[in-house]
């Protein structure tokens, strides 16, 4: 019997503390100087449980209109695009921002906070899942998710031809397209999604998959962390 195990890469695969989340606070705080880093990191950790806030641009844009005083509607008009270009400009940095765009960023920055990204899930537990079939499936565009991946030792386990991203769909989590495009990428007989977010826990529950959640109760499977994923799979074989 084939087992699929597929990961979320944010939060679960990568530690993004110091970049997609510090990309949020920076990002609001360029366009509302007076809004306080603290303020900001709050707002966004209020969203985690949120559903359909799986998007960080659509997150630092939400948050923004919230800490402006404003009835926060999430909408992808002008000004959801002028943030995106900033998040990305911080988040990237001029060089990786050039070679994704075609063009210069908004913002001239030299090290993108991507450069900080470090993987969260050791060598010991992805060795432990060697007989497993695995994938990613994450929100971030290729590009980005293709760079994190090569910077590390999860170079070793992933190959793009196992990743489902954003560029690969029309609809992203929570809706089941990425998760059910895995499934005919990966044939197995029970698939499990490792994710953080509410957004994955609703994700794989509509593409048939368990989820097995990190740090809440959202899901079918609880963990404290992504490193306790090897002992909740061999209890999940037991039942």
């Amino acid at each position: 019997m084939n087992t699929a195990v597929v990961f979320d890469m944010d939060g679960t695969l990568v530690d993004v503390t110091g970049s997609y989340k510090q990309a949020i606070i920076e990002t609001v705080c360029h366009f509302l100087p007076d809004a306080s880093p603290e303020d900001v990191s709050d707002a966004r950790d209020a969203l985690r449980g949120v559903p359909k806030f799986n998007n960080d641009w659509d997150a630092t844009y939400f948050i923004l209109q919230q800490l402006r005083g404003h009835d926060p509607v999430l909408k992808r008009d002008e000004e959801w695009g002028r943030v995106r270009s900033v998040f990305q400009s911080i988040y990237l940095g001029e060089a990786l921002y050039e070679q994704a765009y075609g063009t210069a960023p908004p913002l001239r920055r030299v090290h993108g906070l991507i450069e900080a990204e470090r993987p969260l899930i050791t060598r010991e537990t992805l060795e432990c899942l060697t007989g497993v079939l695995r994938g990613i499936v994450t929100s971030r565009p290729r590009f980005e998710a293709s760079h994190t991946v090569s910077l590390s030792y999860l170079s070793e386990f992933f190959t793009d031809e196992m990743m489902v991203t954003l560029d690969d769909v029309e609809n992203e989590k929570p809706h089941p397209e990425p998760l059910l495009l895995m499934k005919k990428r990966i044939d197995a007989s029970n698939y499990f999604y490792v994710g953080d977010t509410v957004d994955d826990a609703s994700a794989a529950r509509a593409a048939g998959y368990t989820s097995i959640i990190i740090g809440a109760p959202w899901g079918d499977i609880a963990i404290d962390t992504v490193n306790d994923l090897p002992q909740a799979l061999s209890l999940c074989d037991n039942r």
